[in-house]
């Protein structure tokens, strides 16, 4: 009986330790209620997505129409689980918390001017460098097309600002997310293998190499290990032209969800 108790509690134990949400909209609105929201998304969210919401290496929240939903119900749900699949985890706070989180984050709409726009590069040639000359395609995604050893670009006018992507270009090796990290290793045979880590423990790394294969190895049968601080990305200010650059940010700076499907700005 006591081992059926003991299994109830471990079953219930996720519950209890999510929010379970309670309100179709935000039932927090002091000012106190504001603070402590900027202190929990400080400490949470702006490491990623910056204190103003149009910084960093996460998506960019200073806009007013979001991807995976706007309404306050929608958002809460995407804070609390977070995004399968990319570097956004959820946070493990009271519900309370989460809505004050997002009582801050509601601020960042009055930046939403600040949007990636093309300004002085030519999108059709940027389209053309990026499947082209640049190569991008060879490791980023733009709808079903391209690679996957870098981040998925399908969204990038809605997600990055013309100074993230710029700043990508030049210095890709400034802020590599977790799930981009370079490994390069050595077998035991000599075979010299360059990737991304996917994951890792004290004894196995698990990597997708350049070709895209998924393969795992046990480290204490390597003959070396390394996970530099660069990106797999060149710097493209050695490859391209200031105005190709330009072409590039302004070609990305047009991938929106509308644009994919064929709607207008």
């Amino acid at each position: 009986m006591r081992n059926l108790l003991n299994l109830a509690a471990l079953l219930a134990l996720p519950v209890l330790l999510t929010a379970a949400r309670t309100h179709e909209t935000n039932p927090m609105s002091s000012a106190e209620d504001f603070a402590e929201g900027r202190r929990l998304y400080r400490i949470h969210c702006g490491v990623c997505h910056g204190m103003d919401g149009n910084t960093g290496r996460g998506a960019r929240l200073a806009r007013r129409s979001y991807r995976h939903g706007d309404s306050d119900a929608e958002m809460f749900d995407l804070i609390e689980g977070g995004v399968p699949g990319t570097d956004m985890p959820g946070v493990w706070l009271e519900e309370d918390d989460i809505w004050r989180i997002l009582l801050f984050v509601r601020t960042f709409a009055a930046k939403a001017g600040e949007s990636c726009v093309a300004g002085q590069g030519d999108v059709a040639a940027g389209e053309r460098l990026f499947s082209g000359q640049g190569s991008c395609l060879a490791c980023h995604t733009v709808g079903p097309a391209g690679g996957r050893l870098g981040p998925d670009m399908s969204f990038a006018g809605e997600m990055f600002t013309p100074d993230q992507i710029r700043r990508a270009l030049l210095e890709p090796a400034a802020d590599v997310a977790d799930r981009y990290r370079t490994v390069r290793l050595v077998t035991a045979g000599g075979e010299r293998v360059e990737g991304v880590v996917l994951n890792e423990n004290s004894y196995r790394i698990y990597i997708m190499d350049r070709a895209e294969n998924l393969r795992a190895f046990d480290k204490g049968k390597l003959q070396s290990l390394e996970t530099p601080t660069e990106s797999l990305m060149p710097a493209y200010g050695n490859l391209l032209t200031e105005a190709q650059i330009e072409h590039l940010v302004a070609y990305l700076c047009t991938l929106r969800e509308d644009r994919r499907e064929g709607g207008t700005e």
